[in-house]
C-alpha cells in the first residue's frame, strides 16, 4: 500500500487536507497537527529505513481522522492529478464484493454518467446525446480508473486523471466533473420541487446546466430496482489542480430512481432532431454566468414535423460562436444554425451544434 507513495506526496496531501505544519521538526522529519487532537511525523526522506513504517502509521491516523479506508486515502495520496467521483448505492460493493449483474450495471452507469457530462462540457448541453461520442470524450473515458475496491468498504470510486490546464482553461476532465457535480445538485433540487408540486416539467429548465436523458437514466440505475433506494454521489478535486468550485456530496432520497426514469423519458420525448434556422440576429444574450451564449434569430425556421415558426432562440455551442454572432449582428449579416430543438422554460430553443454566417449562400463555419 505504501510502496508507491513518496514523502513529498504525503506532505502535499496533508497540507491540502487541513493539517498544519509545526515550525519545529524532529530528526529531519516534519511534524503536522490536525485540530490539535492528532499529530503525525512525516519522514524527511524516502530512503530512510523506517520510512515505510512511518507511512503506514500516517495512513492509520489519516483513516481515523477522515473516516475513510487506508486504501482509499493511499490512492488519493498517490494520484495528485486525478479528480475523484464516488457512489454509495445499492448496486456498489458491499464488504468489498459485487454481485455480477450489479458490477456490470454500476460500471456501465458510471461510464454513461461521465460520458454525458463530458459531452455537455465539450459540445454544450443537450436533452439527449445522439450518435458516437466525440474522440476527446472517448479518450477521457479510456483514462478513467476504478478503485480501489476496499474489503470493508461500500463505495465505488471513479478516478479521472487530469491533463494540465491549457491557456488558462481547465482540462476537459475537470470541466466534466464540474458539470456533473452541478447537474446532480440541480437534479436533487428539482426532484425535491417535483415531489412537492407533482410537476416534473421543473426538470426542463436544468437541461442547460448539463442535465440530459442520458445522465438521468444512468443515475437512476444506481438507485436499484423500482422505485429505487437512497444513494449518494460525491466529488473530490485533485490537489495538484485546485478548484474554486467547492466539492460536494449529493444525496438522492428513496424513490429517486423512479422519478429519474420518468425524467429521462420526458427529455427524450421533448427531443426533436433536424431543426435549423436561417436569418438575422435580433437579440444577443450572455449573462456571464450559467445562462450564456444565446441569440434570437428571425427568419426561415425548418422543423421536423413541427408548427411553422418565424423565429427561434438559439443556444450557441461556445464563446467562439458567440463572437461570430456579435459581429454578424453588428454588420446585419444573416446566420444559419443547425442543432437539436427542445423545450426550455416553456419555450422552444435550438441547441446549436453548427453555427455560421451566411455570405452569398455559402457559410463560413466557426
Amino acid at each position: 500500500m505504501t510502496g508507491s507513495l513518496s514523502v513529498a506526496d504525503v506532505a502535499s496531501y496533508v497540507a491540502a487536507t487541513g493539517w498544519v505544519r509545526r515550525p519545529e521538526g524532529w530528526r529531519g522529519a516534519t511534524v503536522w497537527v490536525h485540530d490539535g487532537d492528532h499529530e503525525i511525523l512525516v519522514p524527511g526522506s524516502d530512503d530512510l529505513a523506517d520510512t515505510p513504517r512511518r507511512l503506514r502509521e500516517i495512513l492509520t491516523v489519516l483513516a481515523k481522522v477522515e473516516e475513510r479506508s487506508r486504501e482509499d486515502i493511499a490512492s488519493d495520496i498517490g494520484t495528485p492529478m486525478a479528480d475523484v467521483q464516488w457512489y454509495r448505492a445499492p448496486i456498489v460493493p458491499q464488504d468489498g464484493q459485487f454481485g455480477l449483474v450489479d458490477a456490470v450495471t454500476a460500471f456501465s452507469s458510471a461510464q454513461a454518467a461521465l460520458g454525458a457530462a463530458a459531452r455537455a462540457a465539450l459540445t454544450g448541453p443537450r436533452s439527449v446525446f445522439d450518435g458516437a461520442a466525440p474522440k476527446p470524450v472517448r479518450d477521457l473515458l479510456a483514462r478513467v480508473r476504478i478503485g480501489p475496491i476496499v474489503p470493508s468498504g461500500d463505495l465505488l470510486t471513479v478516478r479521472v486523471p487530469l491533463d494540465r490546464a491549457d491557456q488558462g482553461e481547465p482540462p476537459l476532465a475537470r470541466r466534466t466533473l464540474i458539470v456533473l457535480q452541478r447537474a446532480t445538485t440541480l437534479l436533487r433540487e428539482a426532484g425535491d420541487e417535483a415531489r412537492r408540486t407533482g410537476d416534473i416539467s421543473v426538470f426542463d429548465r436544468v437541461v442547460g446546466d448539463g442535465v440530459s436523458a442520458d445522465l438521468c437514466a444512468a443515475l437512476a440505475r444506481f438507485a436499484g430496482a423500482d422505485p429505487g433506494a437512497r444513494f449518494e454521489v460525491g466529488f473530490r478535486w485533485a490537489r495538484g489542480l485546485p478548484s474554486a468550485e467547492p466539492a460536494r456530496t449529493v444525496v438522492f432520497e428513496a424513490e429517486t430512481g423512479r422519478l429519474l426514469r420518468r425524467v429521462a423519458h420526458r427529455l427524450r420525448r421533448l427531443h426533436r432532431e433536424h431543426a435549423s434556422v436561417t436569418g438575422l440576429i435580433g437579440t444577443l444574450f450572455d449573462n456571464g454566468g450559467e445562462d450564456r451564449f444565446r441569440v434570437h434569430v428571425r427568419g426561415e425556421v425548418s422543423l421536423a414535423g413541427g408548427e411553422p415558426r418565424s423565429s427561434l432562440w438559439v443556444r450557441l455551442p461556445g464563446e467562439a460562436a458567440y463572437d461570430v454572432a456579435v459581429e454578424a449582428h453588428r454588420t446585419r449579416t444573416p446566420v444559419r444554425a443547425h442543432g437539436t430543438l427542445m423545450e426550455v422554460h416553456g419555450r422552444l430553443e435550438l441547441m446549436a451544434d453548427r453555427f455560421a454566417r451566411v455570405v452569398d449562400d455559402r457559410s463560413e463555419e466557426t
